[in-house]
This record gives structure tokens, C-alpha cells and sequence, in this order.
């Protein structure tokens, strides 16, 4: 469903200017705004951030790529609406959103194991089954650790990032769709 989404998207801005042949979308997921990219060929990519003041908030250059698929995380941002610029050698394009701090219904905690620098438990209570992802990002948003769990009760589970340096986001997501994100 959502990879019909996307390419709907992606699709349909390819058809409002023919010549253009990079796809861009945006999709929403708690504090998570998700940007996915798709150019005709390799370039360096340049994407800002900018508050409704045009301000930059963030920015990075990805070098190099033909596509990618990138979370930026709000959580540390004011409630309001951002635009979301990307530019590379084909030309430059831009995605509204709307950023707004929705109730998260799932608890969940995360601590560092007592004597380790690499090892962290999750834990979340929960009274009945039900399946969330756990996915982990590094400090320059890759995807490190994407799994789905079925949980019954309440769920704990100690992962060793030992392979990896810097700090890390897990992003936590039940059923329903409601998403936490925690830093670490």
C-alpha cells in the first residue's frame, strides 16, 4: 500500500513537468517525517530544512546518490509548518508538512546496561498482544536495526550496538500506527 502510495506520488509529480525526472515524497510517522528521493542519476543532494520564519533548521549535502529514503526527526523542533527543500542537478523542489506533537499511547523506555557503552534495553509495558517495529538509526539517520516483535505482555529486550559509535534513535511503532522516538 504505501509503495503504491509513493510511486502515485512520485508518479504524478513526474507528470505536472515532463522534463523533470526526479521524484520526491514525504510521509509522516509520529515525530518522523520520511523523504523519499529518486533521481534520474547520481548527484550530490542538498536538503534544508526551513521553519515558517524561511529559516534554516537543518541541512545536509548526501553525495553521490541516485535514491534514498531519509527520516528526519522533529521531536526537538516547535509544533508549526516546515518546508522541506531539496536540490540537486536537475533542479530544486519543495514539500509542505506540518509538524504537531501527537499523543504517543505506547510507554517506552530506553537505558543504557549498567558497565556497557553499547548495550540498551528497551522495555515497554503492555496488558495486551499486539506487534510494534523497532527500528534503530545511527547518528546520520541510516537504518542500523528494522524488526518487527509480537508481544503478549510486557516486552523487553537488550540490544548490543557494539558495531557502532555515536548516538542513535529508536523509533518505536505499535499497530496503530502511533510512533515514539527516543534518543540516545
Amino acid at each position: 500500500m504505501m509503495l503504491m502510495i509513493i510511486t502515485s506520488v512520485v508518479f504524478a509529480r513526474r507528470m505536472d513537468n515532463p522534463m523533470a525526472s526526479t521524484g520526491v515524497a514525504v510521509m509522516k510517522n509520529g515525530s518522523i517525517f520520511k523523504l523519499y528521493y529518486k533521481g534520474s542519476q547520481q548527484s550530490d543532494v542538498k536538503i534544508s530544512i526551513l521553519n515558517d520564519g524561511d529559516r534554516v533548521v537543518f541541512s545536509e549535502v548526501i553525495r553521490k546518490v541516485e535514491g534514498f529514503v531519509r527520516p528526519y526527526n522533529f521531536s526537538n523542533l516547535p509544533q508549526g509548518n516546515y518546508t522541506i527543500a531539496i536540490s540537486d542537478k536537475t533542479g530544486e523542489y519543495t514539500e509542505k508538512v506540518n509538524y504537531t506533537i501527537g499523543k504517543v499511547e505506547k510507554l517506552a523506555n530506553l537505558v543504557r546496561v549498567t558497565g556497557t557503552n553499547d548495550k540498551f534495553l528497551l522495555t515497554i509495558p503492555n496488558k495486551h498482544a499486539d506487534n510494534i517495529t523497532v527500528k534503530i538509526f545511527d547518528e546520520t539517520n541510516n537504518v542500523i536495526y528494522d524488526q518487527t516483535e509480537r508481544i503478549v505482555n510486557d516486552f523487553a529486550k537488550i540490544y548490543n550496538l557494539e558495531r557502532f559509535s555515536g548516538k542513535f534513535i529508536f523509533e518505536i511503532t505499535d499497530s496503530k500506527g502511533i510512533t515514539k522516538s527516543i534518543s540516545k
